[in-house]
């Protein structure tokens, strides 16, 4: 279960830029602000920043609410473009093709020599050439990756095409991904709970029970439907019964609001066997994820006299990754509908990593049956 890192580590960690050390300034970023005259950066407040240029084109900043650079790159897209589940890729070709002219010679063939990044048509310098009014297209195939063009008058200015790979995406390295998770983890608050919104599913007109389906990860076991009930009161609602185990665990981690009053001790798996220890609303992670534009899924795996034990799969498709975190959910829980889970979570697996070896027995996946 252990990630390789990439090969340029040992170079961009000789940067000794002094910004937050708990957090987004990554060790590419700080080389980044090093090489460009980016005046008052350490100062800058929550927010994003377009006044500073590189060769005359603008530059954008982001700073986020720790105060902490979490984005500098060439200014290519709108702040509405980067609202859907690819933003990490916008911020990526904005970071990498600054990157890129910024860095020359020895230099760039050590770093970006292991970036599985080719140039079709153009190449970096021609990002410089950019102004917006470019016709962008992007394509992302889950086998192939990605191929984005600029074109303009029917004329292909730059294309390029990479895997979707986070270490890539992100700029960091696994050490940095886990560091930056773990600071986001221990600081991050989800938004007010919304109550379920039960107009917004076709539910039956007879019955008392209702399965909204969704779709299967890997085996047909490791699913991501929501289980409903009809209450004579309220309605149609989720399902929190003991005596359906199955559904109301998934439910608690497939709906925000199911998950409501259970707190998560959560052991983070790290690079170079070190773990890091937290307890951390379920809420919380669960929104702490979709914000990272992860779709969930849950697969039980077994019941002991007192838990239940299973596995959420948090996958974030555009980008290459799933976090997977390994559930201990006690029986007396369930039936109090509040109270303590237990997990074990890997952050950042690359999908072309995945097999079934690395899923714990991944066919021992099962529904465990109503207990009436």
């Amino acid at each position: 279960m252990r990630r390789i890192h990439y090969l340029f580590v040992w170079l961009v960690g000789l940067c000794s830029c002094v910004w937050g050390a708990e957090g987004y300034s990554t060790a590419r970023l700080q080389v980044m602000a090093s090489r460009l005259s980016l005046p008052g950066i350490d100062t800058l407040s929550a927010g994003e920043y377009t006044h500073f240029v590189y060769e005359s084109h603008p530059l954008v900043v982001r700073v986020n609410s720790w105060n902490e650079v979490e984005h500098i790159g060439l200014k290519l897209f709108e702040k509405e473009a980067k609202v859907n589940k690819s933003w990490q890729v916008y911020d990526f070709l904005e970071r990498y093709l600054l990157e890129r002219n910024l860095v020359k010679g020895t230099e760039e063939e050590i770093r970006f020599g292991f970036d599985d990044v080719t140039f079709v048509t153009g190449n970096f310098t021609d990002a410089l050439r950019l102004d917006g009014t470019e016709l962008f297209n992007l394509v992302y195939q889950p086998s192939g990756g990605y191929q984005v063009k600029w074109s303009k008058a029917g004329k292909e200015i730059l294309n390029m095409a990479f895997d979707a790979d986070y270490q890539l995406i992100s700029g960091c390295d696994m050490v940095e991904l886990e560091r930056n998770y773990l600071n986001e983890l221990i600081n991050f608050r989800s938004d007010s709970l919304q109550s379920c919104t039960v107009i917004d599913y076709a539910f039956p007109q007879t019955g008392t029970y209702y399965v909204r389906e969704g779709s299967a990860y890997l085996i047909e076991s490791i699913r991501n439907d929501l289980y409903f009930q009809k209450d004579e009161e309220q309605g149609w609602k989720l399902v929190d019964n003991p005596k359906k185990p199955y559904q109301s665990i998934a439910n608690c981690f497939l709906a925000k609001e199911a998950g409501e009053g259970y707190e998560l001790a959560v052991t983070l798996d790290m690079y170079g066997y070190k773990e890091a220890k937290d307890t951390v609303r379920l809420v919380d992670w669960l929104d702490l994820c979709r914000k990272e534009g992860c779709t969930s899924y849950f697969g039980m795996k077994n019941k002991t006299d007192s838990t239940y034990t299973g596995t959420v799969f948090m996958v974030n498709e555009a980008c290459g990754f799933i976090h997977m975190l390994s559930i201990v959910f006690p029986i007396a829980s369930l039936e109090k509908k509040k109270g303590m889970v237990e997990g074990r979570l890997f952050v950042y697996i690359p999908l072309r990593s995945i097999k079934d070896k690395l899923l714990f027995n991944i066919t021992d996946y099962k529904i465990i049956e109503d207990e009436n």
